[in-house]
């Protein structure tokens, strides 16, 4: 018992719902697009509580608020799809998680079974009609029967602490017909020259990120709260703008822009805007100059002139995302 690790925090979720979404976030979901269509009228979210419920008959199941916006669509609808996202798919998935009214104009899809839209680029889709739906609590849980399945090629997106991540493989294990066998021959790592710019970018960004983490903690910050100190740092942004800037969920964005609204460290405007206060502007700094000091010792054995160029590349291929 001795050796029992010490609860970063810990209660009853009545107490503090916040927390208890926090504990729940330790758990690691891939994550999903919901998609139906009724009577003309489309609706669309992103989701991680999508769960396989039975083979025989083949049933999924899959949770929504009965507050959102989009139960009457998914509550009427016959048929919804799931849409399986790609590690490539982050944006995607911030765009369904938030309150854009006209997210479909902003991506390329066809029409599934019961009009139910299918995205472009996922890594799965499950096509499925509505059986039946559930009350739990302040959810409803929505059982559907599946009629069409396809797979295809990539990585999934995970969603875990808040925060957007990537399957890496742990070392001794391999994939053995859909699982993993703990001691089996390991996958050969490829040659980051045969590397693509998407995975080379992704696994540096997690490997830059997983070796900052000491440092985030001595400041005593959550991963959601050091990016809204950067991007914050850099001037105001409305809420799309940080969900889109940090890749953080629309409820992570906001318990975390209202924690440090009630440290005094974020202000909203009247326009909508939040921006730092002097308070906020000193932590911030702080959280900077780590930063700075990290990328130093990241540079220290590269020549300047390689550090700019790289620079320029990946300002250059950031505006190309940016604008695609």
């Amino acid at each position: 018992m001795e050796n029992l690790k010490l609860p970063i925090e810990a209660g009853n979720p009545v107490d503090d719902p916040r927390a208890f979404r926090r504990s729940l976030g330790q758990f690691a979901t891939g994550v999903t697009v919901l998609t139906a269509c009724h009577e003309g009228r489309l609706a669309g979210m992103a989701v991680n509580s999508f769960a396989a419920l039975s083979l025989d008959p083949p049933l999924v199941l899959w949770s929504i608020r009965q507050q959102s916006g989009s139960l009457p669509v998914f509550a009427q609808a016959s048929h919804f799809a799931v849409n399986v996202l790609s590690a490539e798919q982050s944006q995607l998935s911030t765009l369904f998680g938030s309150a854009e009214p006209d997210k479909y104009s902003q991506t390329v899809w066809v029409a599934g079974l019961g009009g139910s839209p299918l995205l472009r680029d996922g890594i799965a889709t499950f096509e499925c009609r509505r059986e039946q739906l559930i009350e739990g609590g302040d959810h409803l849980i929505v059982v559907g029967r599946v009629e069409r399945h396809a797979r295809y090629e990539g990585d999934p997106l995970l969603f875990t602490q808040g925060r957007y991540a990537i399957t890496q493989d742990l070392p001794g294990t391999a994939p053995v017909n859909g699982s993993h066998v703990e001691g089996s021959a390991q996958q050969p790592v490829p040659e980051f020259g045969q590397a693509s710019w998407l995975r080379l970018l992704h696994y540096t960004s997690h490997e830059l990120s997983a070796c900052f983490d000491e440092h985030r903690q001595a400041e005593g910050l959550s991963v959601a709260a050091f990016r809204i100190y950067s991007w914050l740092r850099a001037g105001p942004h409305s809420l799309e703008q940080i969900q889109r800037l940090t890749h953080l969920g629309e409820r992570d964005a906001k318990d975390t822009l209202n924690e440090l609204e009630a440290f005094g460290h974020v202000q909203q405007e009247p326009m909508g805007l939040y921006r730092l206060t002097d308070l906020g502007r000193d932590r911030a700094d702080a959280s900077a100059r780590r930063v700075a000091a990290f990328e130093a010792g990241l540079e220290r054995n590269l020549p300047a002139e390689e550090v700019s160029t790289t620079r320029r590349v990946l300002e250059h291929l950031a505006h190309c995302a940016a604008g695609s």
